[in-house]
């Protein structure tokens, strides 16, 4: 699902999109199929693909120009890519190979054609049989599927068939979009570029012999050595890790809290998506989403280990709610008086927006969640994907200033532009926009309504963890408490502080691949560059403090515990 989470706002579509409507009427010759490569395409469907793709971009995205050199050099690349399809035509996959790098040039990390799931099977990866995660600008080793590479964990990646870190990471951010060097690192380390066999392929075209790969890696004590790995087949999970000094109970679903000690005075509150939240699914339904029905089913049964219920209503309320759980989180600290919340949101790949808007009602209320969210300027793109990408459609006459500026579908929405909108009207539109949402959230307008609980708690101390995961509205819910006052602790993320977001989905013609494109343009951090800016933590966790942890899963919180108390032996077990 990682591919599918968009900023801020994600809308459910199954819509087959093509903005070129003589493309439909074509008569497509019937495409053969090759087991290996995937269908055939001619040369007439190739270039019909792409030149759909280059209109899904031109017409979405906000500035698809703007990374790449401008618009002359966006067509020129174009070009280019247009006169390499040879005239016998192309596999899908050899299609899907040329146009992930044109997309990578938008410099977006939202924007991608991901590969297709039977190209990233769990169960057989076939990649490097190491689960790689980002510290310090590099990979570390922090998982392994068998026993007997358990003393790798810790080791660093140095190479891969001979071909050096920094040359991967080059690579890599020529191949797929992303904000920043910490993105194309994650692209590599939990997105898989070297864990499943296609992807690590055309990364490393050196690589020949499908029974072994070989790694060269960095042990702590420096030194350097080569392994011929056999890759990854029949693969269990969890995959295997250092057992953790630190005892987190892991509660229902994917958010969920307890407390660090006996007296209450530590709360831990853990997020790791926004995905799987009743507020969520109810409102997508109340907005008239398509897909979401599915998606629900398949959290409650693997939530639950039940086949999930057929009548809709019932299947939403068996999906954990973001009320219920905050509600009893901060009533929990308000009665114990508790000093320190910390928010774990260092696995938390985004999703849906809602939550962080709930979430802080409870923290500061209605009025300041307001405000913050008008330190963040969000330009929408008008185009007809957005248009199309819910049964609910698109109104121009409901953006705030349509009245004055008469909108097309061509046109950017500035209605959430702190730059372009007056303050007041700013304000307005933002609380209506609010507003409007809650009321399709039964779960929170019920409590909403009335006021209950609003600013219910506010603890001397937050501290967030943070990762090179803590993306999309993960990165945005941890953005709002750094303005808040609250520490980052932990690596820095690969989203960046200022960029492209809100996906909607598309999918090219013949050849079936599916995409997501970005539709808003993101500003929050107008002191700083417009594109790539990096939240660095206020304690960041390097390699040599993460190796004097032994390379302890839970190495970002032993980190925040030893800053709030470095009088606490941190290899003490906290429970």
């Amino acid at each position: 699902m990682s591919h599918s989470i968009d900023r801020r706002h994600y809308v459910f579509t199954v819509l087959a999109f093509s903005l070129s409507t003589r493309l439909a009427a074509l008569q497509a010759t019937p495409a053969q199929v090759d087991q290996e490569t995937g269908a055939l395409l001619t040369r007439q469907q190739a270039l019909e693909d792409i030149r759909t793709l280059s209109e899904v971009l031109e017409s979405a995205h906000p500035d698809p120009y703007l990374a790449g050199g401008g618009k002359v050099a966006y067509h020129r690349r174009l070009q280019q890519l247009i006169r390499g399809i040879p005239e016998s035509g192309m596999s899908t996959i050899e299609l899907h190979a040329r146009l992930q790098p044109f997309i990578a040039n938008l410099g977006d990390g939202h924007t991608s054609l991901p590969f297709d799931t039977s190209t990233r099977n769990r169960a057989d990866p076939g990649g490097i049989p190491l689960y790689f995660e980002v510290l310090d600008q590099r990979l570390w080793v922090a998982a392994v599927t068998s026993g007997d590479q358990l003393d790798l964990i810790g080791t660093t990646l140095e190479a891969v068939e001979g071909v050096p870190f920094a040359e991967l990471v080059q690579r890599e951010s020529l191949q797929r979009g992303h904000d920043n060097v910490h993105h194309a690192l994650s692209n590599l380390a939990g997105f898989g570029a070297l864990y499943f066999a296609e992807p690590l392929r055309r990364l490393v075209p050196e690589w020949e012999d499908s029974q072994q790969v070989t790694v060269r890696l960095r042990r702590p004590s420096g030194i350097l050595e080569d392994y011929s790995l056999r890759p990854g087949h029949g693969v269990s999970y969890p995959l295997l890790r250092r057992t953790s000094r630190v005892e987190l109970p892991k509660g229902e679903g994917s958010f969920a809290y307890h407390f660090l000690d006996e007296a209450r005075d530590v709360a831990f509150l853990r997020i790791d998506n926004m995905t799987t939240y009743r507020e969520m699914f109810e409102y997508s339904r109340a907005v008239g989403s398509s897909g979401w029905e599915s998606w629900a089913r398949r959290v409650v049964e693997r939530l639950h280990g039940e086949t999930a219920p057929s009548d809709l209503g019932e299947l939403i309320a068996a999906i954990p709610s973001a009320t219920e759980t905050f509600s009893s989180l901060f009533g929990a600290m308000q009665e114990a008086e508790s000093k320190t919340l910390i928010v774990d949101l260092s696995r938390n790949y985004g999703g849906n927006d809602l939550m962080v808007q709930i979430f802080l009602y409870f923290l500061v209320g209605f009025d300041e969640t307001v405000a913050l969210a008008e330190q963040t300027a969000a330009i929408r793109k008008l185009s007809p994907l957005l248009a199309t990408s819910s049964r609910s459609g698109l109104d121009l006459a409901e953006i705030e200033y349509s009245d004055s500026v008469p909108l097309a579908l061509e046109d950017y929405d500035f209605s959430a532009d702190f730059h372009f909108m007056p303050e007041a009207t700013l304000d307005r539109a933002v609380r209506e926009r609010f507003l409007r949402m809650f009321a399709q959230m039964p779960s929170f307008y019920a409590l909403f309504r009335t006021r209950h609980q609003e600013a219910a708690y506010r603890p001397e101390r937050i501290v967030v963890l943070c990762s090179n995961a803590t993306q999309s509205s993960g990165f945005d819910l941890m953005t709002n408490l750094y303005r808040l006052g609250a520490l980052i602790v932990g690596v820095p993320s690969s989203q960046a502080g200022n960029g492209f977001g809100d996906i909607r989905r598309f999918e090219l013609t013949h050849s079936k691949l599916v995409g997501y494109v970005s539709t808003k343009y993101f500003f929050a951090f107008p002191e700083q560059p417009a594109t790539g800016f990096t939240l660095e933590p206020h304690h960041t966790l390097t390699y040599p403090k993460l190796a004097s942890y032994d390379f302890d899963n839970n190495a970002i919180l032993l980190l925040a515990l030893e800053v709030l108390d470095p009088t606490i032996p941190v290899a003490a077990p906290v429970r």
